[in-house]
Parts: structure tokens; C-alpha cells; sequence
């Protein structure tokens, strides 16, 4: 029998479907499966071994039930991504490289964000939480935690799994809300407009760029940040998230006719 350690976990039915770097651990591919009814994974001892095996899925299968492995399917290198060279380009250039991620607790309801911050030899992380939020407000806190923490102007590029996140500003969508009252259209509310407000003030005080990578993509700054994140969400004695629990007030007040006034208190 071999000793050789599987490196890469495949979870295509499980709590969160990815590809996982370890079996054990918080968040790790073992809290994904274990329990969990008609889990299917597999664990590989190389990344070209696991995604032949995906590849002997459906397509639309895996659209279906784990959609972020599809895009694994299209990387036609063929290899593990790894932005190791970007980031020393980018640091290289001094600029200043922020890897931010967001979670939630399904269990308790619980959010915390994980940030790591990167210039030229200089690695700064920053965690954090609250007691009940959501996880798009995780993902955007931790963007603002890592732009927050720059003490002077500087030129950023942001590394998020989000896609809410990314396309919100890189696609101009929280600009256009914000020009528009916060109003997604005529009837809808933009969502978490209080942390976007200040996510955009941020970014008005830096040269920011956002760039979008797989989440559970065997980056391992992304991984780190997953793993801050879920670890701030089990600290006792959270802070309220003001905003989530406004927004959560509004909802219940304004029932069917929520976000027909752009007038109102929806945070």
C-alpha cells in the first residue's frame, strides 16, 4: 500500500461542493460530507487525477448540485491554479494584494471574515465577526477590513470568491444603485447598501481592482482566509451586526410592499 498522502478532496454532493487541500480540520472536506445524506466525494492523490474523475459526470449534473466545480472542468491547463506568480508580479509593482473572504455559521447564524494583506515581504492577517449576519455581509466586511487597514494611498488588487462582491464593483452595480437611492430598480431595495456605502468610500481612496478566483481552489491565502472566517464565527461574545439586524426590522414592517418606498429605513 502506498504512504503517499491524497493532497486533493472532491466534493460533488455535500454541504459545500469543492475541491478541498485537507480531509480533517474546520471547513475541511470531512465537515462537508460526514452526515450528510448521499454525500459523494473522493480524494485523489493529484489535481489532474481528481478532475478526470469530474470530468465522468454529467456537465449537467454538476451545474445542478455543485456549479463552482464546473468551471474546473474548463481549465484547460489541466494543472492546479496557482496565482503565485500574479502575486509576486503584483508586490513586485508595489502593490498591495488582499485576499478576503466571508462565512456564516449554518448552525447558529454566526459571520465571521478572514483577510490577508500582502506587501512586498509584509503579510498582515485580520479576522473578525458577528453574532447574526449573512454571508454576502462577510464577504463585503472582509473587503473593507483589508482596505480599511492601508494607512496611506496605495494601488490594491482584491482576490474574492465572491462574485457578488466582484461584479458589485467591478461591473459598476453598486455605483448605479447607490446613484439610484439605493434601488435596485423601480420596486427592489439594494441589499446591504450601509456596507456597500462604505466599501465604495474606500475605494474612492485607493487605485482598487477587484479579481474574481474559485473558491475552494487549493489557493492557499484563499483557504486561510476561509479558515479566519469560519474560526471567527465560534468566538464568544460577538458584536451585533447593526445593519443585517435593521434590514432584517424593515423586512418585517414593510412585509409584501418592501422596497416600493426608497424612502425607507432598509439598511
Amino acid at each position: 500500500m502506498s504512504s503517499q498522502k491524497k493532497r486533493y478532496y472532491v466534493v460533488v454532493n455535500g454541504r459545500k461542493p469543492g475541491i478541498y487541500s485537507k480531509w480533517s480540520g474546520a471547513g475541511e472536506a470531512a465537515d462537508q460530507v460526514e452526515g450528510f445524506p448521499e454525500a459523494v466525494y473522493r480524494g485523489f492523490y493529484t489535481y489532474e487525477d481528481a478532475i478526470n474523475w469530474l470530468r465522468g459526470f454529467p456537465r449537467e449534473t454538476l451545474e445542478k448540485c455543485a456549479p463552482d466545480l464546473v468551471a474546473h472542468l474548463d481549465d484547460v491547463s489541466g494543472s492546479s491554479p496557482d496565482l503565485t506568480t500574479t502575486v509576486s508580479e503584483l508586490l513586485m509593482s508595489e502593490t498591495v494584494v488582499i485576499f478576503a473572504d466571508g462565512s456564516v455559521d449554518a448552525n447558529t447564524g454566526a459571520g465571521g471574515y478572514g483577510v490577508i494583506l500582502k506587501y512586498k515581504g509584509h503579510t498582515k492577517e485580520i479576522s473578525g465577526g458577528f453574532r447574526k449576519t449573512t454571508n454576502n455581509r462577510m464577504e463585503i466586511m472582509a473587503c473593507i477590513e483589508g482596505l480599511r487597514a492601508l494607512t496611506r494611498t496605495c494601488k490594491v488588487v482584491v482576490f474574492s470568491d465572491s462574485q457578488y462582491v466582484v461584479n458589485g464593483i467591478s461591473k459598476g452595480w453598486a455605483r448605479k444603485w447607490q446613484a439610484q437611492g439605493w434601488m435596485r430598480n423601480q420596486k427592489e431595495c439594494a441589499e446591504n447598501r450601509d456596507l456597500w456605502a462604505q466599501l465604495l468610500e474606500l475605494c474612492d481612496q485607493h487605485e482598487v481592482e477587484f479579481r474574481w478566483i474559485r473558491g475552494h481552489n487549493i489557493v492557499k491565502e484563499n483557504e486561510r482566509c476561509d479558515w479566519l472566517a469560519m474560526q471567527a464565527t465560534q468566538r464568544q461574545d460577538l458584536p451585533r451586526d447593526v445593519g443585517y439586524e435593521k434590514s432584517r426590522v424593515a423586512d418585517s414592517e414593510s412585509g409584501p410592499a418592501r422596497g416600493e418606498n426608497s424612502q425607507g429605513e432598509l439598511l
